[in-house]
């Protein structure tokens, strides 16, 4: 059997390298105007105005529980796509560091994420690709945006 190839977009988060399936990202975007949304989760950066559509901004490095992005020239939005429960699709910006280019993976290449203890059923990462010490974690965007919250944020805003 031949091992399945899948493309990914990566991206940094400060010094950490992730990757996130490309069929989840509709576009990659230059930072541009924020509106604050009063008693938002702090994760929340606000709402972008993306072509006329209103979309919840979310700090990633704050969904991960790392320290929050400093806005520089590379930071970049990531315009993704996410299933929610009842089936329906939903857009979200994920604020990251530096959005970097697209690979493509061999499932072989994919390594499972490491075990300790409790870590695996909550570690938003679904593998490890290290590539000459290059090391990639593949993010698990269900678990990073969780489809609850996402869709308790996105009620708010309509």
């Amino acid at each position: 059997m031949k091992n399945a190839t899948n493309t990914y977009l990566t991206f940094t988060l400060g010094d950490e390298k992730f990757a996130i399936p490309v069929d989840h990202v509709q576009e990659v975007v230059e930072f541009g105007h924020v509106t604050k949304v009063p008693n938002s989760p702090e994760y929340m950066l606000g709402i972008i105005n993306l072509r006329g559509k209103i979309l919840p901004l979310l700090d990633t490095k704050l969904k991960l529980g790392l320290p929050a992005t400093a806005k520089s020239q590379k930071s970049r939005i990531m315009v993704l796509d996410l299933l929610l429960e009842d089936d329906k699709g939903l857009q979200i910006g994920a604020m990251v560091d530096h959005a970097r280019e697209v690979i493509e993976l061999n499932s072989n290449e994919i390594q499972d994420a490491p075990e300790f203890e409790d870590l695996k059923s909550t570690a938003p990462i679904k593998g490890i690709v290290n590539r000459q010490g290059d090391i990639t974690m593949i993010m698990d965007i269900a678990k990073v945006f969780s489809t609850a919250e996402v869709a308790e944020l996105n009620k708010s805003l309509n």
